[in-house]
């Protein structure tokens, strides 16, 4: 299928407020803005405006588009995640996994009866350019006869082609600052170049390699253009070099996923000890702690607190050996960074109020108020700590 095809990769950092951006350049666009989007098929209508959509979803956004049905149908893909964008993850033999980053996409495509309408391609031209803009873009491009398919930018392997409309992120201008200057090229506010290689869209089509695409292809050389052997293409800028040419977190979106699913399970457990403390304080009447306590406190890593616990349960026994001290010991062991809580416990040596702060994802202030025997015997293990 001949059309024409816009094609639109970044890594930046994506918040709400730049895909509303990206949503605003559509609207600003109303003749080429979706009219539906969503799933296969695309459901929800684009109204009021592509804006007031966005803000109502959010992101992450994986669109299917649709701007004409039927036999004559126009339509496209806007993927924006979370962060810096999708990844894949492919085993690495050792049983974790080799992530690579994919980015974000926006992938729109017009019939070829749009290429006899000069104002129509124009403003394409300015829809393009405003993209690029709005997501920060690292590669783009709108192409002419690609013989029925989208120019698929996989950046760290080879470049797609050399097409009517290119757009070079800073990350190319940094290793080729000549596209800054070749013919048909005019820098923009994101600094990166936008390349015109011809004057009417239509005449970028042709086989072979024709002479409209040799500026570019002797910039960027013939190996851009085709796979390597390896995990990546050495004639390209990394997917690295992309991301840090581009403001924003350097968080990669599979840390941060695995950092949601750690804190998504620590929430579960920390409900979890908490059922099991109010199930084991049921009918319990609540200890007094004596006048005369005293207290002793200090912070600890996670695994040192857990480590002083151990040596409590061991020294002051009673509760601290039945089910209430397991249950304390979880909740604290799981409690959010903030969360500050305390207890009553009979032991062996009296009655002790535990107190507990977490400062941090693993800083534990502990508070613990009872007999100065309770107090010696936390000096203690403190002082044998310290010799050892």
């Amino acid at each position: 299928m001949v059309g024409l095809y816009l094609v639109i990769c970044s890594f930046a950092d994506m918040t709400l407020d730049r895909a509303l951006a990206i949503a605003r350049v559509f609207d600003a666009h109303p003749g080429f803005r979706p009219v539906k989007v969503g799933g296969d098929p695309a459901r929800i209508k684009v109204e009021p405006s592509m804006e007031a959509l966005v803000l109502k979803q959010g992101v992450p956004i994986s669109w299917l588009t649709v701007r004409r049905g039927g036999q004559n149908f126009e339509g496209g893909d806007i993927s924006l995640c979370c962060g810096r964008g999708a990844f894949v993850g492919i085993p690495d033999g050792d049983g974790g996994f080799r992530y690579s980053l994919i980015g974000h996409r926006v992938e729109q495509y017009w019939l070829a009866d749009i290429l006899s309408e000069p104002a129509a391609v124009e403003e394409v031209t300015a829809l393009f350019e405003e993209l690029v803009i709005a997501s920060d873009a690292a590669y783009g491009c709108v192409a002419t006869d690609t013989g029925g398919y989208p120019p698929k930018p996989y950046l760290k392997f080879s470049l797609p082609g050399v097409y009517w409309l290119n757009y070079f992120g800073p990350a190319f201008l940094s290793a080729h600052p000549e596209l800054g200057a070749v013919s048909g090229a005019r820098m923009l506010p994101t600094g990166g170049s936008l390349v015109r290689t011809t004057d009417q869209a239509a005449q970028a089509v042709g086989y072979g390699i024709p002479a409209w695409q040799e500026p570019l292809r002797a910039i960027l050389g013939e190996q851009a253009f085709r796979g390597q052997d390896g995990d990546s293409n050495p004639y390209l800028p990394s997917i690295e070099e992309h991301v840090a040419a581009s403001p924003g977190t350097m968080e990669m979106p599979w840390v941060a996923r695995q950092a949601k699913r750690t804190g998504e399970d620590q929430a579960k457990k920390h409900a979890s000890a908490r059922k099991r403390l109010a199930r084991a304080l049921e009918g319990r009447a609540e200890p007094v702690l004596g006048a005369d306590a005293v207290e002793w406190s200090t912070s600890f890593d996670l695994p040192d607190w857990q480590d002083f616990a151990k040596y409590l349960t061991r020294k002051l026994r009673g509760d601290f050996s039945t089910a209430i001290g397991k249950a304390v010991l979880a909740v604290i062991a799981t409690a959010p960074i903030d969360q500050e809580d305390s207890i009553l416990l009979d032991t062996q040596l009296g009655t002790i109020r535990l107190h507990w702060f977490i400062d941090d994802t693993d800083v534990v202030d502990a508070y613990i108020y009872g007999s100065s025997q309770v107090q010696d015997i936390c000096v203690k293990w403190l002082e044998v700590e310290d010799d050892d």
